[in-house]
């Protein structure tokens, strides 16, 4: 027998595993809806047990292999996204791997800041000129121009690895250090490509409206997700990640800001408690991805 948290956060049980299934095929629960079996003393995602592992898999699927539906199947489908519901989900991911997800985010966050730090001292003789000594020239242009082109990548591939982690995780397959930097893999041309076309064109909204601008860095949020879980190429994971997010973008927007303040809190916390908000918000927004894109679903 089993205990569920349904999609109102509300507990329901016990519930067999007949019934169980029955809801599952009705669409009333998916991978990542928490239930607990009678011998468990915390709830975790229905696809990390294996007496479920069937029903999440298509007939020709390897385990472990996330459902892949066509685009347009997935671009025609719905979603309902529980911002509430992902945050706790989250917490609940982290809380059953505290010290590996807390280590690995911190690792990851560590070496981009270190970049940064880098990019930032290559840039600042430049930036003293144009905005200290008001000496606008070519060559200052051109070095901050480079080592921002240069630096978008490199926060794309290691974001997008630290993502695969978390998703494999959610999806109750075992994740190691290697998989937060898989994003130096198969897809990291895609997503070297994604950074530049994203920067340029969501810098070009910004500068003809602001709207368009934010917009579009809402709704191509997931393509980073999408190139390296289904490693599609990156003008495709923007053109889906913007259909799908477009159905509910205010939703999406607002998960978003709710994101930045969890991490704004870890910052106000001393700093130290980043450490923890950041795997926990990185943990809600792969939750809310698998929501988004894990199977079509009708209004």
């Amino acid at each position: 027998m089993y205990t569920i948290i349904g999609g109102d956060g509300k507990e329901y049980g016990p519930v067999s595993d007949e019934e169980l299934r029955k809801w599952i095929a009705e669409g009333r629960l998916n991978a990542q809806s928490l239930a607990k079996a009678e011998s468990d003393a915390e709830f975790r995602p229905l696809a990390t047990f294996p007496e479920f592992a069937d029903v999440f898999l298509p007939p020709s699927a390897a385990p472990g292999t996330p459902p892949v539906f066509s685009n347009a199947s997935l671009a025609e489908g719905d979603y309902e996204l529980d911002i509430g519901n992902c945050l706790s989900r989250g917490w609940e991911l982290v809380k059953a791997n505290f010290w590996p997800t807390v280590g690995i985010t911190a690792l990851v966050m560590i070496i981009i800041g270190v970049i940064n730090q880098l990019v930032g001292l290559v840039m600042r003789p430049a930036m003293n000129s144009m905005i200290v000594q008001h000496q606008v020239t070519a060559g200052a242009i051109f070095v901050v121009v480079l080592a921002s082109v240069a630096s978008a990548p490199i926060y794309t591939i290691f974001t997008a690895g630290l993502m695969k982690y978390f998703l494999k995780l959610i999806r109750g397959e075992e994740a190691q250090i290697g998989d937060a930097f898989s994003g130096f893999g198969p897809s990291i041309g895609q997503l070297v490509l994604l950074s530049l076309v994203q920067m340029v064109l969501v810098l070009l909204g910004c500068v003809l409206c602001l709207i368009p601008g934010i917009y579009l860095s809402v709704a191509w949020y997931f393509a980073m997700p999408l190139i390296i879980d289904r490693r599609m190429n990156f003008w495709d994971a923007m053109e889906l990640s913007r259909k799908m997010i477009t159905k509910h973008w205010f939703i999406v927007f607002a998960f978003l800001v709710v994101y930045g303040l969890l991490v704004i809190a870890g910052v106000i916390a001393c700093c130290v408690g980043i450490f923890v908000t950041m795997p926990i918000g990185f943990a809600a927004l792969m939750y809310a991805y698998e929501t988004i894109f894990s199977r079509p679903q009708s209004r």
